[in-house]
């Protein structure tokens, strides 16, 4: 039986070699779009931030373009057709 009472995660992540992150959502955690929109642009500034104290980025606007090429380049690639 699920506590509401306590916070419930609504995605883990596993590492995995075959496919890269392996990805598990509660899909009625978010009840629009638009939250999905806030949720990855709030994790691609964390791990612009952590890059940037790992020293793997110059600074958060090098770390930001650079997750912002990589995501544009990744969904001009989806094929959408294949989806429906």
């Amino acid at each position: 039986m699920r506590d509401d009472s306590l916070p419930q995660p609504f995605l883990v992540a596993f590492p995995d070699d075959e496919v890269g992150p392996r990805i598990l959502l509660d899909p009625q955690y978010f009840t629009g779009l638009d939250e999905v929109g806030d949720l990855l642009a709030h994790l691609a500034q964390l791990y612009a931030r952590a890059f940037v104290q790992s020293g793997r980025a110059q600074d958060m606007r090098d770390a930001l373009e650079q997750i912002q090429d990589m995501f544009d380049s990744e969904m001009a690639a989806v094929d959408f057709e294949a989806l429906e």
